[in-house]
């Protein structure tokens, strides 16, 4: 094994690719695009794709992810294996020292997110998650306006987002679609990118009645997920998600005191309003008297997108201190959502947050006791990428 080299002045980091299936096979790709990053190591429990893919980037390869720890041939890891595996592998990376960079979602549990993050500031150690939508142009500017407080107290927050997936996806793999191998159905695979982008413009609600419910699939998780959601007193909403429903479609509505931002399909529309909704409502003296609203001319600057864009972040962060885009505390939002709202479908009541992590652990631990789903796929367990990773 190669000896570990001086960090002293070092331009480029070691990584190492824990998991090559089809998230881990592109991210080999990815690193590739970034300067600051160089594939050292790979790590796969299935020792013919471990042989492949390192043979295939001309790296070792290991088939536990403490042999790749161990090695001394990484700096950093990119952990892309199943939900459920994200906390124990990243907990044994961060107290070896390794920088961190995680597969959405950091776990299946807020809790165990949470561990992970306290892992990361115990250890020193940098800590990201895998956002990559956040540096398309359109939501990074929504970003912006969002935590410039131009829309103002919350009235309403609307989600929806088609996430289409075949019987076929689901077969491809063991791990896919049950509670012991994802922990959950669209909103812990398809949907934690979009419920990320909502959470961070609109905050997250106070209650949540959630439905969950499985209607077309062959599978023991939620191929549909919905929610009524409240925002302190004056302000509700609604969340939808399905692998059932097929783009175009996904939208998000932030409607506040000072706004209103909608954003549909890749394109994005912002109105102000002059005057606050409160002070027109209370002030205004015509019957007929209605708010002025003016659409603000928003610019989105290029700018490359897709996973090698979090990556390059994380590295120069980790070596010139650029600010972290997508820190892992940031991705505890969307999650604590998703587990709050599989609660509540389950017990058929409203859900508060901060969520009861307790009652959440007690709750999966119980799914997966229980869990009597027979899952055949043998023939059918494929590792592709997805083509439209980028």
């Amino acid at each position: 094994m190669a000896k570990k080299a001086s960090r002293a002045k070092r331009e480029t980091l070691r990584v190492g690719i824990i998991g090559t299936g089809v998230m881990g096979q592109g991210h080999c790709n990815s690193i590739k695009k970034v300067a600051e990053l160089e594939l050292t190591a790979i790590c796969d429990i299935d020792r013919p794709t471990a042989e492949r893919i390192g043979a295939e980037h001309n790296v070792p390869y290991f088939l536990t992810h403490r042999e790749l720890l161990d090695s001394g041939l990484v700096d950093m890891v990119i952990i892309s294996t199943p939900h459920p595996s994200h906390g124990p592998i990243a907990i044994d990376a961060m107290n070896a020292k390794k920088h961190v960079l995680c597969e959405k979602p950091l776990s299946e549990r807020i809790s165990v997110a949470e561990q992970m993050v306290a892992a990361a500031k115990a250890n020193r150690v940098k800590f990201a998650v895998m956002f990559q939508r956040r540096f398309e142009p359109v939501i990074a500017k929504a970003f912006e306006i969002a935590r410039s407080g131009q829309i103002g107290k919350v009235y309403r927050a609307t989600m929806i987002s088609p996430e289409y997936r075949s019987q076929a996806y689901y077969d491809s793999g063991g791990w896919r679609a049950t509670w012991s191998g994802e922990g959950g159905g669209v909103m812990m695979n398809q949907a934690p990118h979009i419920m990320d982008i909502f959470v961070n413009l609109a905050g997250l609600p106070t209650s949540v009645r959630g439905k969950v419910a499985t209607r077309l699939h062959r599978i023991e998780v939620e191929d549909i997920a919905e929610a009524s959601l409240q925002f302190g007193d004056t302000g509700g909403g609604s969340l939808y998600c399905s692998t059932n429903e097929v783009a175009p479609g996904q939208m998000i509505e932030v409607y506040g005191d000072k706004g209103k931002l909608c954003y549909r399909d890749g394109q994005l529309r912002f109105w102000k309003y002059p005057q606050t909704i409160a002070g027109f409502t209370r002030k205004n003296t015509a019957m007929w008297g209605s708010p002025e609203r003016v659409e603000a001319p928003l610019e989105f600057p290029e700018e490359p997108t897709g996973h090698f864009r979090v990556m390059e972040n994380f590295a120069r962060h980790i070596l010139r201190g650029e600010k972290l885009r997508c820190p892992a505390e940031s991705g505890l939002a969307s999650l604590e959502l998703a587990n709050a709202i599989t609660l509540s479908s389950y017990t058929g009541k409203d859900v508060t947050l901060p969520l009861d992590r307790k009652a959440y652990d007690r709750l999966l631990a119980k799914l997966r006791k229980e869990s009597t789903f027979q899952k055949v796929t043998k023939k059918s367990i494929k590792r592709e990428t997805d083509p439209n990773h980028k």
